[in-house]
């Protein structure tokens, strides 16, 4: 029977905490009993619970910023290479795509007017089209966001697999690991985004929210892209 182990980088008090456990087990197709929770917030896990899984897995953030001067996010990026060295299969979404492409060496920036909500259209690469995961996706496709910092500048020792229009690094394989990260969510549907966003719409917008929730209501399900995750779990690569 598969199992995961997710690395949370969120307040623990933070009712999306046990959200985002709940969007991974549906993406990956577990019950909830076989996706283990861990909080960066109690320190680095033990070693040996890293090597025990199939997959780690490295969600968002809620409210935090890889950019934050926290001892626990700086300790949670420095699992990140951790993991990278150990070569245990992982996964990385949104806040934990950001911190491992900072912890690599790359550029991370916070810029408003590149925030994505939502459905967003994203494009493979060529190597994104001959990747083992992410050749079961089409050319171009939709994926759920929700992100005010962004990657500008890939760290070295990575392949760029997809790309966006609006924040054009949107997921990479670390070269030569079984780590994959993005930008996007394959854990989230549009249901699933919409709770995230009525949760944090203080944190992400000044107004009230009203035509971000309608367009985020009409968005594009993506139930091609949830099959990474379950597809990584099960080492399909």
């Amino acid at each position: 029977m598969s199992r995961v182990l997710l690395i949370s980088l969120r307040d623990p008090k933070d009712p999306m905490a046990a959200h985002e456990r709940l969007c991974f087990a549906e993406a990956c197709e577990l019950d909830i009993d076989q996706v283990a929770f861990h909080s960066m917030t109690e320190g680095v896990p033990a070693r040996w619970r890293l090597k025990e899984v199939d997959a780690l897995l490295f969600g968002g953030s809620g409210a935090f910023s890889v950019l934050d001067d926290v001892v626990w996010i700086r300790q949670g990026l420095d699992l990140l290479v951790d993991v990278v060295d150990m070569g245990v299969p992982a996964w990385a979404s949104c806040f934990g795509f950001q911190g491992l492409a900072l912890a690599l060496g790359g550029r991370v920036e916070n810029d408003e007017s590149r925030t994505e909500m939502g459905s967003t259209w994203l494009h493979l690469t060529p190597a994104g089209e001959a990747d083992p995961l992410f050749s079961t996706l089409p050319k171009s496709f939709w994926a759920q966001q929700g992100h005010h910092d962004h990657v500008t500048e890939m760290p070295s020792g990575v392949e760029r697999l997809a790309t966006g229009d609006v924040c054009r690094e949107q997921a990479f394989k670390v070269q030569g690991a079984p780590f994959w990260a993005s930008q996007f969510h394959p854990e989230l549907t549009v249901q699933r985004t919409l709770d995230r966003f009525r949760h944090y719409r203080d944190h992400y917008l000044d107004s009230d929210g009203d035509s971000v929730l309608r367009t985020l209501e009409s968005g594009e399900e993506t139930p091609e892209v949830s099959t990474l995750l379950s597809r990584l779990v099960r080492h399909r690569f």
